[in-house]
């Protein structure tokens, strides 16, 4: 499932709990849904072109969906925010990054 209004991510961003990498902030909130909720915010300021912007998210999704399938954690909310831009070299090094963030992860 996807983060969709904007009252949905102001209520990640409110909970003011953050974790960060090279690439990108996941920031978090636990929800009562029972599923794992995700939504991205890609700048244009980071990113001109929209091709690579969506890639960006693209693969992330990809990464998020695998993580999701193997973990068994309580549900939270997700918002990943893009602050350095990213493209294909850089897939695994970005997946290395994104579970390091989930081990950081409150149980």
């Amino acid at each position: 499932m996807k983060l969709v209004n904007s009252d949905e991510f102001t209520k990640v961003f409110n909970h003011k709990k953050r974790l960060s990498s090279s690439n990108l902030f996941l920031y978090y909130c636990p929800n009562d849904i029972g599923k794992n909720r995700l939504g991205f915010v890609v700048p244009k300021r980071i990113e001109k072109l929209a091709v690579k912007r969506n890639y960006m998210r693209r693969s992330l999704r990809e990464i998020f969906k695998n993580i999701f399938h193997i973990n068994n954690n309580p549900s939270f909310d997700f918002v990943v925010s893009i602050k350095k831009t990213f493209y294909k070299e850089d897939f695994h090094d970005l997946k290395a990054q994104v579970d390091n963030l989930f081990l950081k992860l409150p149980q």
